[in-house]
C-alpha cells in the first residue's frame, strides 16, 4: 500500500491499523450516502449509537497510528476520506439497497404502509381531494411514482444512463390514472418520501453488519 510504503511501514506490521481503516471507511461511506440522498432519520437511537461507534473507532485509530509513528490526520486525509468517497466502495452498497427497494414494490410490505399513510393530513399537512372515491387508482399512481424515483436514482450508477423524459413519464402516470394536477403533485411528494424511508431502512440493514462488528470487536 502506497501510504504505508511512503512511511516505511510494512503492510504485515499494520494489520490492526488496516482493519480499523476498513471499518472507518465503511462508516464514512454510510454517512456520505445518507448525506447525498438526504435521508430521513428512521432510528434516532441507532444514529446516536453510530456516533459513539465512530468515536471508538477514532480512538483506536489514533492508538494504532501512534504505535506505527504515523500522523493520524494524514491517514484520514490521504487514505480514509478518499476511499470512503470512492465509487468502487459506494457502488456495491448502493446496488444492494436498490435491489432491496425494487423487491419491496410488488409486496404487501409496500402496499400496507402506503395505504395506511397516503391520506394522513396530520402527517402531510394537506389532504387529497378525491382519494376517498379513488383509493386504488391513487395507490397505483403512488406505486408508479415510487418506481420512477427508484429508476432515476438507480440510473446514476450507470456509465451511460438511459435517457428518460421524466416530464413525459410523469404526465403519462397522471393521465393513466386520471388524477387532477393538485392531487398529483401531492402524490409525488408522498411517493418521494415513501422512497426515502424505504431507502433509509434498507441502507441501515445493509450497514448493520459493520455496526455489529464494531460492537463485538472494538471496546
Amino acid at each position: 500500500m502506497a501510504f504505508l510504503k511512503k512511511r516505511h511501514v510494512a503492510v504485515d506490521k499494520a494489520p490492526g491499523l488496516l482493519y480499523i481503516v476498513s471499518l472507518m471507511v465503511s462508516f464514512l461511506t454510510h454517512r456520505l450516502i445518507k448525506k447525498h440522498t438526504q435521508l430521513p432519520v428512521i432510528s434516532p437511537d441507532e444514529e446516536k449509537a453510530d456516533e459513539n461507534r465512530l468515536q471508538r473507532l477514532g480512538a483506536v485509530l489514533e492508538h494504532e497510528c501512534r504505535h506505527l509513528h504515523i500522523e493520524s490526520q494524514q491517514l484520514m486525509n490521504e487514505l480514509v476520506f478518499p476511499m470512503a468517497g470512492n465509487k468502487a466502495v459506494m457502488e456495491p452498497a448502493l446496488r444492494k439497497v436498490y435491489e432491496m427497494v425494487d423487491a419491496l414494490i410488488p409486496s404487501d410490505s409496500f402496499r400496507q404502509p402506503t395505504e395506511a399513510h397516503i391520506e394522513d393530513p396530520e402527517l402531510w399537512g394537506d389532504s387529497l381531494a378525491h382519494y376517498s372515491d379513488r383509493k386504488e387508482a391513487y395507490f397505483q399512481a403512488v406505486k408508479k411514482l415510487f418506481t420512477l424515483v427508484l429508476a432515476i436514482s438507480r440510473s446514476t450508477l450507470e456509465a451511460e444512463p438511459e435517457k428518460m423524459d421524466h416530464e413525459k413519464e410523469l404526465e403519462d402516470i397522471r393521465n393513466t390514472f386520471e388524477i387532477d394536477l393538485d392531487d398529483f403533485q401531492k402524490l409525488r411528494r408522498r411517493a418521494t418520501e415513501f422512497y426515502k424511508i424505504a431507502f433509509a431502512k434498507y441502507l441501515s440493514m445493509v450497514f448493520q453488519p459493520v455496526r455489529d462488528e464494531v460492537d463485538q470487536k472494538i471496546g
